[in-house]
């Protein structure tokens, strides 16, 4: 009589009332599955977030652009009231 061959793909006898983890291939796979998805959530979370910075650029381009024109129209209003009050002035010294 041969002796009894052991055969290592099935589950030995010790281990039927026990609970199984799954083969390490489906812990593979599930572990890139749920790398996968958390990359991809993270790359989203990326992109929303340069998406609003971009936004706000924007916002405070516009803000600068338009506080230039404000400080560019008060400056020339400032000169504008130089030339008048030296003229004042001169007027006032010639009479």
């Amino acid at each position: 009589m041969s002796p009894p061959t052991i055969n290592y793909d099935q589950p030995q006898q010790s281990n039927l009332g026990k609970r199984r983890s799954p083969p390490v291939d489906q812990v593979t796979a599930l572990k890139r599955q749920r790398n996968n998805v958390a990359a991809r959530k993270y790359r989203q979370k990326r992109i929303d977030r340069i998406n609003e910075l971009e936004s706000e650029l924007d916002e405070v381009k516009q803000e600068r652009d338009d506080l230039k024109l404000r400080l560019a129209r008060q400056e020339a209003e400032a000169a504008a009231l130089r030339t008048m009050l030296q003229m004042k002035s001169g007027e006032a010294r010639g009479s």
